[in-house]
Order: C-alpha cells, then structure tokens, then sequence
C-alpha cells in the first residue's frame, strides 16, 4: 500500500511541475491558469498524510493562497519544485517525463488556448527528450506539435488536432 502512496504523490509531483512550467511558458498567467493550479491542490490534499509530500504540498499552498500568480510567484514555485525535485525521484525516468509532460500540456491548455511560443517551448522539451519519441503519446505529441511549427502559422485545423491529442492524454472530454 505505501509503495502505491508513493507512485501517487511521484505522479502528483511530476504533473505539478509540468503544470507550472506549461502555464508559465508564454509569459503570462490568467485566472484560469491560477485556477488549475488550485485545482491540482484540491485533486491532491488527500495525499497529505504521506512525508514529503505533506510539507511539498503545504509551501505550494501556502504560496497561491493569497490569490496573487504573477512571475515572482511562479519562480518562487520552482524553487519549492526544484527543492523537492530529489524526494520524488522516480527509478523509471521515461514515467517520471510523460507525468511531467501531462502537466505541461495541462498548463498549456488552462488559459483555453495553445499559442505559437508555447508550441515552440514544447518542442524545445521534446527535443530535449527525444528518448521517449517511441513512447505514446509522446510520438504523436511530438509530430502534431512538428507539423503544427512547420506550417508557420496554427491555423484552426491544427489548433484542434492539437487540442484532441492534449485531452486525450489529460483524459478530458
């Protein structure tokens, strides 16, 4: 039981992380990205009772909760992230970067839209990651975002193949 607790609070950590990075790659945050954020924290308190994820979990609250997510605070929220990063350490690092990816492509669809330099930050990552381009849903992920770039502009076609291959890996409808 403790060991599935574990996975639980490493995928937690992972899509948190994704998360931040993913709203913070066009420079700007809006309500509803601040809103995910909250979102997450409420999606996970019931994993608080497990060390160190309970302190991981209270610095992250303690820092949205005034209601302000401007640059500072999102900095601030790395260096919680990058703090904790060593006690949620996952032996399968392919897992680890698709639970970080997830979260990436949360936070890039939380404002309700996938701009031109978030497509470009995004496949900064998958390039930098480019050990997992076998892996599903990476490969496709991967490939719309490619041709999304090579097309030079997102026109609505690629837009919303974009948006179905991010919900389909959220598991959204």
């Amino acid at each position: 039981m403790e060991e599935n607790i574990i996975t639980q609070t490493q995928i937690a950590f992972h899509n948190l992380n994704g998360l931040i990075n993913g709203i913070a790659m066009d420079g700007r945050i809006t309500k509803s990205e601040f809103d995910a954020i909250k979102g997450w924290c409420q999606t996970h308190h019931g994993l608080c009772d497990q060390e160190p994820f309970n302190s991981f979990y209270h610095e992250i609250h303690d820092k949205i909760r005034p209601g302000v997510l401007g640059s500072e605070e999102i900095f601030e929220l790395k260096s919680i992230l990058d703090s904790y990063a060593p006690k949620f350490e996952e032996k399968d690092k392919s897992k680890a970067a698709l639970h970080y990816l997830q979260g990436i492509c949360f936070g890039i669809m939380a404002d309700g839209d996938i701009n031109k330099y978030e497509l470009l930050m995004l496949k900064n990552w998958l390039d930098e990651h480019d050990q997992l381009k076998t892996t599903y849903p990476f490969d496709e992920i991967a490939e719309e975002v490619k041709k999304a770039i090579e097309a030079g502009k997102l026109d609505q076609e690629s837009y919303l193949s974009l948006q179905r291959y991010f919900r389909e890996f959220l598991k959204i409808d």
